[in-house]
């Protein structure tokens, strides 16, 4: 079985407090949930600007609770729109994006205590 995501760098950071590691998963999925729904309405629009935001809004936070199977596919997409190149390769992250991301949310959420 794939590991979706680690929490090991959370738990150091906050002294294993759990109160914390529930206040940071509440956040990820609220605030990420929103910016993966923008970068969508933006993807539809072709707001290239737009997507780089998202994108670079969501970066940290996979690489916080190292989501590997996301830490390429969220750097390509915040490098491509930012550049405007390699469009083509655009859709199939975005689709990666919106099939990875809610599963991981999902799976946060039985880790809030």
């Amino acid at each position: 079985m794939t590991v979706l995501y680690d929490l090991q760098e959370i738990r150091d950071m906050s002294g294993n407090d759990q109160e914390f590691i529930n206040e940071f998963l509440q956040l990820f999925i609220k605030n990420n949930r929103e910016y993966l729904k923008e970068m969508n309405q933006a993807f539809e629009l072709k707001n290239w600007a737009q997507v780089k935001f998202c994108a670079h809004k969501i970066k940290p936070s996979i690489m916080v609770i190292h989501a590997e199977a996301l830490n390429q596919p969220i750097l390509d997409l915040n490098e491509f729109a930012g550049k405007q190149e390699n469009l083509e390769k655009i859709p199939s992250l975005m689709g990666l994006l919106n099939t990875k991301l809610p599963v991981i949310f999902n799976a946060l959420k039985d880790e809030i205590k």
